[in-house]
This record gives structure tokens, sequence and C-alpha cells, in this order.
């Protein structure tokens, strides 16, 4: 992942976190200033993440396995949380304060989102979260026609850009790596699922549908900036993981049940190899590379990628 390079870059000059993301500045010079190499600081905030995520996966999520399986195909690979980024470690944070905003106890929450803000900006959303999973709405009919609704204005296409009141979406304001059709496609048979599912409120299965549904809702009014969509749902989506868990312990093996649950890990199967692409081809990997020969190359001996890559890693592969 090139972003592993780029944040050695901004590491060794924190000073551009100052101006948008304090927290993550402040924290990274703290670091340098006490002689930390980036790849003792990346293993520290991946083992925090790793820390602070492992309730959610070992207790909430029943069948870790599977959750952890599709947790890799899209998360993981998407915006790697197991890392000094900004974005993962504002992911653990929701992960871990998953069951307390379950059992009503929000003040924490609210302020730890508050705090990781200054991490990511994109982490305010969470805000909204506590009071819209816990409206009692998700398994009436008429979400089903809102879905649809919504999924007609994502392939329109309208941009609200100009209504938003942060000037930093124009920050994000780049080209779709994706078409609509295709983005939208996928995510409507990941939601296919969801939507036929009827959980008990105040379920995990309730609050995963309704947290999963919250973020096709926001992705499909921001869809017109694949890329702003794409990083205000990473939160929501990521709570397929238990879904998918709650999905298998409460259902019996029905035909119905197998087929949606089928389609689940397809379509994560086939996010998985298309981010292993768009990664080869971003790393700038020699031709003929692919998903299923490409080589696993040790952070700790970086010089190798030189072999198989033309990606810049501004000296990191040199021991800097």
């Amino acid at each position: 992942m090139d972003d592993y390079f780029n944040y050695f870059q901004y590491y060794e000059d924190p000073s551009i976190y100052m101006e948008v993301d304090i927290l993550y500045g402040a924290i990274t010079q703290l670091f340098k200033a006490c002689s930390i190499h980036y790849i003792v600081f990346s293993a520290f905030v991946s083992l925090l993440c790793m820390v602070l995520a492992y309730r959610f996966f070992a207790q909430d999520c029943e069948y870790s396995c599977l959750s952890l399986l599709i947790f890799y195909c899209y998360t993981f690979l998407l915006c790697c949380p197991l890392g000094a980024f900004r974005q993962g470690i504002c992911l653990s944070i929701l992960l871990f304060f998953y069951h307390r905003i379950k059992d009503n106890k929000d003040k924490a929450f609210y302020f730890w989102v508050i705090v990781g803000s200054f991490i990511h900006l994109s982490f305010i959303v969470l805000l909204i979260l506590p009071y819209l999973m816990r409206l009692k709405i998700y398994n009436a009919s008429f979400v089903v026609y809102a879905i649809i609704g919504l999924s007609a204005l994502a392939f329109v296409g309208i941009s609200i850009a100009q209504f938003l009141p942060f000037e930093r979406i124009t920050y994000y304001q780049e080209g779709e790596g994706v078409g609509i059709w295709l983005r939208m496609g996928l995510r409507i048979l990941m939601i296919v699922p969801v939507l036929l599912c009827k959980p008990d409120y105040g379920s995990d299965g309730y609050y995963a549908k309704a947290i999963c549904l919250i973020g096709f809702a926001l992705y499909c009014v921001l869809s017109f900036n694949d890329l702003v969509a794409g990083r205000l749902e990473y939160y929501f989506r990521t709570f397929l993981c238990l879904f998918a868990a709650y999905y298998i312990a409460n259902y019996e093996w029905k035909f119905r049940a197998s087929v949606q649950l089928f389609l689940l890990l397809v379509v994560h199967l086939v996010l998985w190899y298309k981010n292993m692409s768009v990664e080869i081809e971003r790393m700038e990997y020699k031709e003929g590379t692919t998903v299923l020969n490409f080589p696993f190359i040790s952070v700790f001996d970086k010089s190798e990628l030189k072999e198989y890559s033309g990606i810049d890693t501004f000296g990191l592969d040199e021991g800097r």
C-alpha cells in the first residue's frame, strides 16, 4: 500500500497535520521527538488498534472467523486499520465503544468521537450514530422504498457539495476511480441480505442492520464524490462483520438464508480481488503481477520491493 510510504514522508515532517488533523500531528511529533523510528511507531499504533478492536471481534462477533474475512476483504485493504493511518485509529475507537453505545452509555463515546475527529475529521459523523441506530424503523417496509429512492439518487449523480458546510470537502474533489454502476451495484448486492433480515429490536443484528443502512444512505447522498462518500461510509459498512456473525448464529439454514449469506461472501471476495488489483496498480508492480502471484514483502526488508515495484518509498527502504 503506497499510503505506508506516504505516511512515512509525513512522519518525517508532521507539521502538515498540525494544520488539518492536529492531534495526529501532535502524536507523530511526540514520537519523532523521542527519536522513535517510523516502523516502531507504525507497529505501536497497529498494536493499539488490535487491542481496541479485540473485544468487538471476540465477543460481539460470535463467529469471528467469518467476520474477520469480511473485515479483511473490505475494511483492511481499503484503509488499513492496523497501521499508522488516521482513519484506522478512529475505526478501532468505534469498535471498542460499540458495546457501550448498545447499552446506552454514550457520554464516553461522544467524548472520544470529538477527540478522534482531531485525528481524522471524518470521525465527527459518528456523533449521529447512537440516536439513529436506536430508531425503531429499520424493520419497517418503508425503509425498502427509502433505499430504492436513495439508490436512484446515487445513479442520477446529483451533487450537493455546494450545500455542505465543510470547506475541506474540496480537498477530496478527485476523479472517480470506478463507475457509479459498479460502485452502487456492489453495495446493493451487499445491502439486500441486510434488508431482508428482520432481527429483534435491541439485538446485535438489529443494530448492525441499522448501522449498515445508515452507511448505505450516507453513501448514496454523497455518491457524487466517491472518495468522500467512501471515507464516511467506511465506519458504518464495517458492521457487516457483526451482521454476518449474527445472521449465522440466529437463522436456520434454509435455502433463502444460505443464498443470502453466499451472496454476501461472494461480493466481498470480488471486493478483495478488486482492491488487491487496485493496490497492485497503485504500487506500480511490474507487468505480469496479479492478485494470485504478487509477492509477500516484509516491512523489515523493503529493499526487495525495488525488484517488483517502481513506487517511491521516500527512502524508507534504505533504513532511514
